[in-house]
């Protein structure tokens, strides 16, 4: 299967060189090039949302819900191939109250989510998604938001025992100790692994265009898979046209097989 997490840099009207509508045909042409059975996006506000989901829906369904019920709220909705099953999803708010909406802890810049989903692949086989979009300032939230991400895929586990793969902008290096808690963190039920080591070379590179196409640069941008997954290539896509590019961030996509 092919899968792909993909930071859309959301619409702004402050983003006067780079909005959203100069960008959208961008994006549906990575989209159609790569194919993936699974994307995870962030930074999807609701104009961004129905631009997308018409030009992809007759190949993919789309699930999640915003940050918040404001109008310009972000969302980290999962994108499915309509030859798979979205069994379930739902999206959990990374908080003391994960259940409910526009609840955050004190050191979060905005409220931040997860959404996850039990997709049935066209082969029978299942998988559970996560995607998310941790925050931008304080590393004690997004360590914080990791635990609540942990703990929810660990009772999701106890019910489901199922491979997993967990996604999204962590705004966090690789050799941070946020993304180093994550793997030891779970290493009692999963052994979690992100798609670069399959190129290791990859972690010096950068997952931020800036729209410039920049290859130095923050690495924080993963896909982090279950032991059950075989990581047959990653890449860290510099698609562009004409010297635009389709966000601030690269996409990341990866073969797996199970």
């Amino acid at each position: 299967m092919r899968v792909m997490t993909f930071n859309l840099r959301t619409d702004s009207i402050f983003d006067i060189r780079n909005p959203w509508k100069s960008r959208k045909t961008m994006v549906n042409n990575i989209i159609g090039m790569y194919s993936p059975d699974i994307i995870g996006v962030q930074e999807l506000n609701n104009s961004m949302f129905r631009d997308l989901s018409e030009s992809v829906k007759d190949q993919y369904n789309i699930v999640g819900e915003a940050r918040t019920k404001k109008l310009f709220a972000e969302k980290n909705d999962i994108l499915v191939k309509k030859n798979h099953t979205i069994k379930n999803h739902t999206t959990f708010w990374l908080s003391n109250k994960p259940e409910r909406v526009g609840s955050s802890q004190w050191h979060s810049l905005f409220p931040r989510i997860c959404t996850t989903a039990l997709i049935e692949m066209e082969s029978g086989e299942m998988v559970r998604v996560y995607n998310t979009h941790l925050d931008c300032i304080s590393p004690w939230a997004r360590d914080y938001g990791l635990k609540k991400i942990s703990e929810i895929i660990e009772q999701n586990y106890e019910s489901e025992n199922v491979p997993v793969m967990v996604m999204g902008d962590f705004n966090a290096t690789p050799g941070s100790k946020t993304i180093q808690n994550f793997i030891a963190l779970n290493k009692d039920k999963r052994n979690f692994i992100a798609v670069q080591e399959s190129n290791k070379e990859m972690y010096s590179e950068s997952t931020m265009s800036k729209f410039k196409g920049s290859t130095k640069g923050l690495h924080i941008d993963y896909i982090f898979v279950s032991d059950e997954f075989n990581v047959m290539s990653s890449e860290i896509v510099r698609y562009n046209e004409n010297g635009k590019y389709p966000s601030d961030h690269y996409p990341l996509i990866a073969e797996l097989t199970l």
